[in-house]
């Protein structure tokens, strides 16, 4: 799940640098045209992060005994830090789509 959500990301910053190419040669509505798409694939990696770590969360405590203490369940800082990089992109990206033909 994590290579997904990474694949997604690089889809959604590749997304952006067409529409910035697309936008500077062509037309710049293009730019914010690419936008939709960096939205897209940013709530996607978003959405498969988030179904992963709940999928990781509930094997981890089917796995635990009556008796057992609770261990650290908390997610990884790389999980964190993919998390921030995905509400950065969905957040850029529809700023993109709503004022990218104005950036240019």
């Amino acid at each position: 799940m994590q290579r997904h959500s990474s694949l997604l990301l690089l889809l959604a910053w590749g997304m952006r640098a067409i529409g910035l190419f697309a936008g500077l040669v062509w037309e710049p509505l293009w730019f914010a045209r690419f936008g939709s798409m960096v939205v897209l694939f940013g709530v996607m990696s978003e959405y498969v992060l988030m179904h992963g770590e709940f999928d990781l969360l509930y094997r981890r405590l089917d796995k635990l005994d009556v008796g057992e203490d609770i261990p650290d369940l908390s997610p990884s800082k790389w999980y964190r830090k993919k998390v921030w990089l995905s509400h950065f992109t969905v957040i850029g990206g529809t700023l993109i789509w709503g004022f990218g033909d104005l950036m240019i």
